[in-house]
């Protein structure tokens, strides 16, 4: 196996040194480029392509965002890291569609490192080729036209408060993960993972709210959403799933960090498979034909699988993986749908398995296994939450 192959850009040749030097420890799995600017970076790349850019934001000439938004045309498999200062808002703003996961300088090396790490693991997520260019590509994620235009209005209505400002964005799953995936990244140096869209938009502030609709970040369309694909219904069916995998994580006691991924994984579980129909509308109108036919997740995922390439979750997976989402939250959704009986699913994955279920066919009958995780006891239990009974 060859090794993966990642490239460091900074206009300083020192702080290039100094990667150099420290990061020598992975140079038996890591083919690493170092180059003095974007220009050379491309020039680089032009002769061997790469798995993984980081670069510096502040460089004369080519920034760092300028430089990330060549490579996603150029290169759309590549994932796209910057490193950039705090003070350096405005000029996050500007490269937050390029750009894929933000790191505060200074970064120390094992936070490097482990965001690399996660980044290159992440691509076993999705084996085809034009499927990972596709989503690699993602500057935006697809969205009516209507969002960007009520937020402009919200955004520069003297009246509008925050609470206007979360109503809108909880309407649409691309616009919720794209605020997520910005409020949780190490740019903002939280303390802890911010669990909810409220949270998110409140720690923002309104001011960054309206930069990022004036400059056409998170909140541009993206592209036109599918035909046949509901953007409020895959929304609200997000949000069902979040907040029931939160509720039963809550009551099954687990820490605060892994109920705020429980609701997280639900959230967002189905983010790619806007990409996916927008990518293949023949495959999108089959999907949609033989799927309105079935009655279990099961059925449906091989159905995704056949028409579309992957399934939903797999490719929801990739783009968060990509974009810094926590490994328990990318891990849940890569494995759905999640079954007792097999020894690599984690509570989580069970859980996200149930409540999707639970949202989409209730019908249908949940799998337990004796011994395992998700007994038919605890299935019970979490049946009496899901339907409001008392447990």
């Amino acid at each position: 196996m060859s090794p993966q192959r990642i490239m460091f850009v900074d206009d300083e040749p020192n702080l290039l040194s100094g990667l150099r030097r420290m990061l020598r420890v992975k140079r038996d799995v890591w083919d690493m480029q170092f180059a003095e600017g974007g220009e050379q970076a491309l020039a680089l790349m032009a002769q061997a392509p790469v798995d993984a850019v980081v670069s510096d934001m502040r460089m004369p000439g080519m920034d760092g965002g300028q430089l990330l938004a060549e490579v996603r045309r150029r290169h759309p498999q590549t994932a796209r890291i910057i490193l950039s200062g705090h003070a350096d808002r405005t000029a996050i703003i500007s490269a937050v569609g390029p750009t894929q996961q933000y790191l505060a300088k200074p970064c120390e090396l094992e936070l490097l490192v482990a965001v690399l790490e996660r980044v290159l693991t992440v691509r076993g997520i999705v084996h085809n080729d034009r499927l990972r260019g596709l989503l690699g590509g993602v500057e935006s994620l697809p969205k009516p036209p209507r969002v960007y235009e009520e937020m402009m209005a919200v955004a520069t209505d003297p009246d509008s408060d925050l609470d206007d400002v979360v109503a809108l964005i909880e309407q649409d799953l691309g616009t919720s993960a794209e605020v997520l995936r910005l409020v949780n990244s190490a740019f903002f140096g939280l303390p802890s993972r911010v669990p909810t869209i409220g949270r998110a938009v409140g720690l923002l502030g309104l001011e960054t709210i309206q930069a990022l609709a004036v400059a056409g970040a998170v909140f541009a369309s993206g592209g036109p959403t599918p035909p046949g694909l509901d953007p409020r219904q895959l929304s609200t069916r997000g949000m069902q799933v979040g907040v029931l995998a939160r509720r039963i994580a809550t009551v099954e006691g687990w820490p605060r960090e892994a109920v705020g991924d429980a609701f997280f994984a639900g959230l967002l579980h189905e983010v790619g498979l806007a990409v996916l129909a927008g990518s293949d509308p023949a495959g999108w109108s089959a999907l949609l034909a033989e799927g309105a036919q079935v009655a279990d997740l099961e059925a449906h995922r091989a159905l995704e699988v056949a028409h579309l390439g992957c399934a939903a979750t797999e490719a929801s997976a990739y783009l968060l993986g990509l974009w810094g989402f926590s490994e328990p939250v990318v891990e849940a959704i890569a494995t759905q749908p999640g079954v007792p009986d097999d020894p690599a699913a984690s509570p989580a994955a069970l859980l996200l398995g149930f409540t999707c279920r639970q949202v989409r066919f209730p019908q249908a009958p949940q799998p337990v296994a004796e011994g395992a995780y998700l007994s038919p006891d605890r299935a019970d239990r979490w049946h009496q939450i899901a339907t409001g009974d008392s447990v």
